[in-house]
Formats: C-alpha cells, structure tokens, sequence
C-alpha cells in the first residue's frame, strides 16, 4: 500500500448504480431515501462497541452545542434526487448543523458535508474505506477522515488518518498511537486493542458511559460517607456539649 493516499480529481462515482429505488406511491415526484437498505450487513461485537462508544462520548462531549449533529451508521445521501448516491458512515460529525434527529443525511439539504468521519475497517468494508471512500469523501468536502481497524487484521496500521489539504485529503503521520483531531479539538488514541479519545486541555481520557457510570457510583459513595462522617461528628459534638 503506498505511503500516501491522496484524493483524485474524477467525479464518477460508481458505487450501487445496480439499486433502484422508485418514486413513492404516495407522490409520483417525491424520491424515497430509505432510512435502511436491502443490502446492510451486520459487522462484530468489536466494530458495534467501538462506534457506540465514540458516540455516546462526543455526544457527552458536545452536549453544550446545538450546532454540532453527531450519528453512526447513518444513511448519507449525497447527490439530489439519486438515492442511489449513498454511503453509511460508521461515524459522521457536522459542525454548523442543527442537533435533532433525522432518518438521514442528505448533504444538499444540509448544505454541510460532515467535516469528521470515522470508518471502522471489516472484512468486508477495508478496501472500500481506503480507496473509494477517501477520494469520495475528499471529493464531498470531508476535513477529516480516519480508519480505524481495532482487531489490526485488515489495514496495514492500526489506525490511518487524512487531513485536508487544498482540495484532496491526504494522509498524515500517526505517532506513537495517536494523532490529533483539529475539528474535535480530541487526540484518537491507540490504547492496547482498542481507541480512546484524550482531551489535551483537560489532560484526560473521556469517559465512556461504563467508566462514567463507575465514576459517579464513586463520588456518590464518598459523598455518602463524608454525611456519615459529618454526622457523627454533630453527634460527638452534642455528647461533650
């Protein structure tokens, strides 16, 4: 595989040409983009975890943000009347986009291509993820791409990433694990057999919902025990008054 991966310059986009996908019945002018299609396959326990946690932190991460629309495994349409044009990431960040839930994405409605995807690599999506996808999502206006691949059985690293640079999205060095994300303002990081996310500024990983869940059973307990504690202490205080 070459070092650098780059986008090119060509507009044909050749993928599902062979799906069709007829008018609603309802209105012969309105153009159906299924919320699910015909040819979604299930991938491992692995991949699924690894995207709902991501998920569910920067959900937690950009709670405070009503332009910032996060989602995994979301139909992307990406070319007006031609449901045909479609891609799933397995995850899409959009700044500049209102936060409420849609059954897709269709870029000209938007009218932002999600500036942040994550591919996670399979069997069945790898080759796909580094060469299709990149130059399409380069092609669309992505800002920043990275392929993770958790098991290290497909890719030939851990983890690639590109940045844009002019009009193409090209690769950039992963050191020592990790790489920094400019649009979320997080470090990716390679944590054994898995990726966290790191916030620099705070110096810390992001909690999962797991962790976070552990975290606040813990301060719960110590808040619980500093009452018993103050307690007792009241008591000690009537006794000797």
């Amino acid at each position: 595989m070459p070092q650098v991966l780059e986008t090119t310059q060509t507009q044909t986009f050749p993928r599902n040409e062979t799906e069709i996908y007829y008018p609603s019945s309802r209105d012969d002018s309105e153009i159906i983009y299924p919320e699910q299609r015909e040819d979604d396959r299930g991938e491992t326990s692995i991949h699924i975890t690894l995207i709902a946690n991501f998920l569910n932190i920067l959900k937690l991460f950009f709670k405070e943000r009503e332009d910032v629309f996060l989602s995994g495994n979301m139909n992307l349409y990406y070319e007006e009347k031609n449901p045909n044009k479609w891609y799933a990431p397995d995850l899409l960040v959009a700044f500049g986009v209102p936060n409420h839930e849609r059954s897709s994405y269709q870029v000209w409605k938007e009218e932002v291509f999600p500036q942040v995807v994550f591919e996670i690599a399979s069997e069945r999506t790898w080759k796909t993820d580094i060469s299709e996808k990149l130059e399409i999502y380069g092609i669309l206006g992505a800002e920043e791409y990275y392929i993770l691949d958790p098991e290290f059985a497909f890719l030939p690293a851990p983890m690639l990433a590109f940045h844009r640079q002019g009009k193409r999205l090209l690769s950039v060095s992963v050191d020592n694990g990790k790489i920094f994300s400019p649009r979320l303002g997080l470090e990716i990081v390679r944590a054994e057999n898995n990726f966290r996310l790191f916030n620099p500024q705070t110096n810390k990983f992001l909690l999962t919902l797991e962790e976070l869940d552990v975290e606040n059973q813990r301060i719960k307990q110590e808040a619980e025990t500093e009452i018993e504690r103050l307690k007792a202490e009241i008591e000690r205080l009537k006794a000797s008054n």
